[in-house]
This record gives C-alpha cells, structure tokens and sequence, in this order.
C-alpha cells in the first residue's frame, strides 16, 4: 500500500489571535465570581396572557402606546416582594461577617445593554424604585428612557464606567463588589433583592442561570401557544416566566408559594 501524502490534511495553522481586552473588561468579568449556582434553585411556569393583552389593548383604544410586557413583569415582582417581605432579603457583609438583611422598599432592577470594546452587551444595572406603587404607563416610559442612560445623564453610570476605566485593579474589583458587603451600597445600586430580566427582547422563551439578587423572575416571547382551557386544546396567548432564588433566604415550599403569588397576579393584569 502507498501512502499518498498529498491527500493528509496541511498541519494546523495559528487560526487565533489575542485580543487587547483591557482593565475594564477584566474587572466587568469579576462580577461573574459572585455567582454561587450551588445557592440557587430555578422554577418554570405558563401563563395565560390573556388579561395582560386586554390593558394593552384598552390603551391602544385611548389612543395610547400600550405598556411594555416588562413592565407588567416588573409592576408583579414589585408587589410580590410588598406582599412578601420575607423574601425581600439578602446575605450580605464582608468575608466572615455577612448578615440577613431586610429591605423595605420594593425597587427592581433591571439591566441595561451597554458595550465594551471587547464586552459586549455588558449590563449595568439599574434600579427602578417603588416598582410596587408605579402606574404600568409610568414604568414603561423609565425603561424607555434606559437605553440613554450615559455618562453625561448619569451619576451612577458615570460612576461605574471611571472605576472599570481608571482604577487599577484589584482595587476596582474591590469597588464593584462593594454592593455586597455594604447594605447602603446595594440599595442604592442594586435596589432591594429582586430583579427582572428580559430575554424575550432577543426572541428567547426561557433562561437558565444565575443571577447576583436573591429572587430574579424572568419572563419569554409572549405569543399564541396550544393551552388547555375548559378540557380543550385552544390557541391562547401566553408568556413562559421563571423564578431563580436563593435557596439559603427561603426554603422550597415558601418559594413554591410566592411563585404561584407572583404569576396569578401577574396574569390578572388587570388587577396592577
């Protein structure tokens, strides 16, 4: 037998380069560190959309643009933690001195899509305070306005920004993680132990990860799906939502409960 060598595959070639990420990508990863999964349990869901479509349309016949999908999600979330202060908790404190900590206020956070040369869609956080209290109209104009938060309108992002920029690292690591050890720090960055995210702008029905905050509720494309209704299968709008929490502030059944709280009421949203 002849070996042909012509036919073996040319030795790899260098098909990689490295790319000159800098101090602030460095330090945005960090935040990726405090992400424990061992800590965090994910539930799943269905809900008929049916009464969120009937708000939207009952502003589209005022002549009104219709609340975002987010903001029915956040409006629920802000509620459920005003109904459930024990869940509106979180562990925090430095190394070796973390505490339970209360809050009182039901502000959500959400993220925002920022960019870094090498980072993209890095998320800065914002919180929207007194979700629970905030007209549907209301909510969806601030996340509206989200997009254009700079360094220029911005105290807290301009803040945010010079630290992965200029400080030097591990003292910006020390700074971004400060959140967690200093309660003032994580109200007034982080807002109290909930946030919501929002896959669905991308397409996305469902994710599963793990998040920073104790309770993250996240929400899917809402859209015509076969549901059982009165033991027949009919097409009804619907929105796939889930719950990530932190196993070490509450137990299963007690997250159990205020999950099924949390999609009732949201999809009575005529009742937010």
């Amino acid at each position: 037998m002849t070996h042909d060598r012509e036919s073996e595959p040319s030795r790899a070639t260098a098909t990689y380069r490295w790319l000159p990420a800098g101090r602030a990508e460095k330090t945005a990863w960090s935040l990726n560190g405090i992400l424990v999964p061992a800590n965090m349990v994910t539930m799943f869901g269905e809900i008929d959309a049916s009464g969120i479509e009937e708000v939207r349309d009952g502003f589209r016949r005022e002549g009104k643009r219709p609340p975002s999908y987010t903001a029915f999600v956040i409006k629920a979330a802000g509620q459920t933690m005003k109904r459930h202060p024990e869940a509106n908790r979180a562990i925090l404190g430095p190394p070796f001195w973390r505490r339970l900590v209360q809050f009182e206020a039901a502000d959500i956070a959400v993220a925002i899509e920022k960019h870094l040369p090498y980072l993209p869609g890095n998320a800065f956080i914002a919180p929207l305070r007194s979700a629970d209290s905030r007209s549907l109209d209301d909510l969806s104009e601030a996340l509206r306005a989200l997009p254009d938060v700079n360094e220029e309108n911005s105290e807290e992002y301009r803040a945010y920004m010079r630290v992965l920029r200029y400080v030097p690292r591990p003292i910006s690591t020390w700074l971004v993680h400060a959140p967690h050890w200093f309660p003032s720090l994580w109200v007034r960055y982080r807002g109290c132990a909930c946030w919501v995210n929002a896959p669905s702008k991308a397409g996305v029905d469902a994710v599963t990860t793990t998040w920073p905050w104790p309770i993250t509720f996240t929400f899917g494309v809402v859209k015509d799906r076969p549901l059982v209704v009165d033991s027949a299968v009919t097409a009804r709008r619907t929105m796939p939502v889930g719950m990530v929490f932190d196993r070490r502030i509450m137990g299963g059944g007690p997250a159990s409960r205020l999950f099924v709280d949390f999609t009732e009421n949201l999809s009575r949203g005529t009742k937010l």
